[in-house]
């Protein structure tokens, strides 16, 4: 089938699901619909009266959400889960779209070194000769397996049952996904020109004020604009000091969509937006429960006050990793992918609060770097996601005895939290250790 009809056959999964989570919704205690969505949409009623979405309590979302789900209210009830399902579909196309662009700017890069080898070597008949050939090779038509691996890799995200199902509870992560991969679409592409990495930046100052994790990607946006080898911090910070014209463009775009949406917001909704939306999800404590290692110490610690030394402790082993691994793949643009996905990955694992549409987060740009995987055995491709999965099944038994039949079963949930933390620890050492750097976007 073309990539076409793979869109459409999604599309009509993701409607089927929809419609199936209303059935499940009027027959069965256990809700097929998200908590979340019925408070976005109670918040679109306020603002639908002239009022402020945060007056439903709860609500701690960026107003643009609930803004989004108005028509839930005029037209129908499930209208948001489709908006929703149309952006989860759009990460999709995003994903095949900045691999094939990737796949062309190895083209480029080819092309641009050859012309001045032969500029250095004008008398070597030999590396004139290859240079031609590979230059008659790599026409403006990409080779067809790379088109399909580009394909393959979206169709990990279309076809993926626990995005879908994310998507169409009607959870709106996938709209700061979008963001994020529309952001890492434009700083990719080709031209390379201030105006590109200008909306690169207001793409991604988007997704921020949509959800706080981007923050953790800017310094690698930062440095993979340059795009060059920086082994001592000394030279980090001068960069960051010093900064080219690209790197402003980018800098002036994030800051400027980050500052009108939340200036514009507040001068609305006032300090309650932005304690709701952006400082709650700091200091936020989930006691009921969650996948979160931390999970069980806010349970216990629920009547006290967070002290300043416990939230240090708690972030600081995800803020050093992922200064790590911004420094190891994200001072270039062919490992920005891999670097973007495992710092996810890292402040999901480490995060006070850790909830499954939180997955989407990492699972978005997984595929990206599906094509450096190649070496890494069948075993590990099965055991890895085999043991993720049966991880959180673990956790999602105990969580189910808990929410549903009252039973007291929060030691086993911290200990399956456990477990579950470990596990990701585990996976992403395997990810790493296995990540082929050599075949970065490589074109034969």
């Amino acid at each position: 089938m073309s990539f076409k009809t793979h869109l459409i056959v999604s599309t009509v999964i993701r409607v089927f699901l929809i419609y199936y989570g209303e059935v499940q919704d009027s027959l069965s205690d256990v809700q097929y619909t998200d908590v979340d969505y019925r408070v976005v949409t109670d918040g679109a009623n306020h603002v639908l009266s002239f009022g402020s979405p945060f007056k439903r309590h709860t609500y701690r979302y960026t107003p643009l959400l609930a803004y989004m789900v108005i028509p839930n209210l005029l037209l129908h009830p499930s209208f948001g889960k489709f908006v929703f399902a149309l952006f989860d579909i759009l990460i999709g196309v995003l994903i095949k779209w900045i691999l094939l662009n990737c796949y062309r700017s190895n083209k480029i890069s080819i092309e641009t070194k050859l012309l001045k080898l032969e500029t250095l070597n004008n008398r070597n008949k030999y590396l004139i000769k290859r240079k031609n050939e590979i230059l008659n090779s790599t026409n403006e038509t990409l080779p067809l397996k790379y088109v399909r691996m580009a394909e393959l890799s979206a169709f990990c995200w279309l076809y993926n049952p626990l995005t879908m199902i994310i998507a169409t509870r009607g959870n709106g992560d996938c709209v700061s996904c979008s963001l994020v991969l529309l952001s890492v679409y434009f700083l990719l592409k080709n031209e390379q020109t201030n105006l590109q990495y200008f909306i690169a930046g207001l793409f991604l100052g988007l997704s921020i004020h949509f959800r706080l994790y981007p923050i953790g990607f800017c310094l690698s946006f930062f440095l993979a604009t340059r795009n060059r080898t920086l082994e001592k911090w000394e030279d980090i910070i001068y960069i960051i000091l010093q900064p080219n014209a690209k790197q402003l463009a980018l800098v002036l775009g994030t800051i400027m969509a980050l500052c009108s949406t939340t200036a514009v917001f507040y001068w609305l909704y006032g300090y309650q937006f932005l304690y709701e939306s952006m400082f709650f999800h700091l200091v936020r404590k989930d006691t009921r429960h969650n996948f979160s290692l931390y999970f069980y110490l806010q349970y216990l610690s629920s009547k006290f006050d967070v002290t300043i030394l416990e939230k240090i402790l708690t972030f600081l082993p995800q803020l050093i990793l992922i200064i790590m691994l911004t420094v190891r793949y994200g001072q270039h643009r062919q490992t920005l992918a891999f670097g973007l996905f495992a710092i996810a990955f890292v402040m999901v694992t480490y995060n006070p609060v850790v909830t499954s549409q939180y997955f989407v987060w990492f699972l978005s740009l997984l595929p990206l770097c599906v094509k450096n995987f190649r070496n890494i055995g069948f075993r590990k491709a099965v055991f890895i996601p085999v043991m993720w999965f049966i991880s959180q099944g673990g956790w999602l038994l105990p969580a189910y005895l808990l929410e549903f039949k009252g039973w007291n079963t929060f030691e086993f949930i911290w200990l399956q939290s456990i477990v579950f933390f470990f596990s990701n620890i585990l996976i992403l050492q395997m990810l790493i250790s296995n990540y082929d750097m050599a075949y970065n976007y490589k074109i034969d």
